[in-house]
């Protein structure tokens, strides 16, 4: 990555860290940069592009694929499930202004939208391949359809559910660890309705 991109994603995640969840548009981040917006437009066609380089930035720096690793090594989907919630408890507390900051704007604001998803389609992905799981080993209950217990899954250890837990509500880490993972397994072994 060249030195002028990564001046222009720290600079982004400078001021995103600093605005308390506000998403800086481009001149404000080429200014931080110390650059002209049309230079922050050679390395990056638009906002979009730029959100989601950030979004991948951070996830690199604070070292996200040893725990996608620990996620798929794990013995069986309960165990998938309980080490998803242990990195969101590690993790979230370092990247929270940059998933606030595009929680709060994302349906208002189209570039953090598409950052936004791009980030929950690959959470999506692995919600799915756990629910598979689970399915497979016969700890899924047959009235779940898979979209279903996937979009439970994946929103029971969300970052705002997280959020809200463990800073709204003073919940422990290590609690809200164990709590999502036994309340994602229990309903997910019940019948639905």
């Amino acid at each position: 990555m060249s030195s002028t991109r990564d001046r222009i994603l720290t600079a982004a995640r400078d001021l995103i860290e600093q605005g308390h969840a506000v998403v800086p548009n481009v001149s404000a981040i080429a200014r931080a940069a110390g650059i002209s917006r049309q230079a922050v437009y050679l390395h990056f066609p638009d906002r979009a592009s730029l959100l989601i380089a950030l979004v991948a930035q951070v996830d690199e720096q604070e070292d996200l694929r040893p725990w996608l690793d620990a996620i798929e090594a794990a013995p069986d989907a309960a165990a998938q499930i309980h080490a998803w919630a242990r990195m969101q408890a590690d993790r979230n507390p370092r990247i929270a202004p940059v998933a606030r900051a595009l929680d709060l704007v994302r349906h208002a604001d189209q570039p953090a939208s598409q950052a936004w998803r791009d980030r929950t389609d690959n959470r999506m992905r692995g919600a799915i391949a756990i629910v598979d799981r689970l399915r497979s080993e016969g700890r899924l209950h047959r009235s779940w359809t898979t979209e279903e217990a996937a979009a439970l899954l994946w929103e029971l250890i969300s970052f705002r559910v997280w959020d809200d837990l463990v800073n709204e509500h003073g919940l422990a880490p290590h609690r809200y660890v164990d709590i999502v993972s036994a309340g994602a397994l229990a309903a997910l072994a019940g019948p639905v309705g």
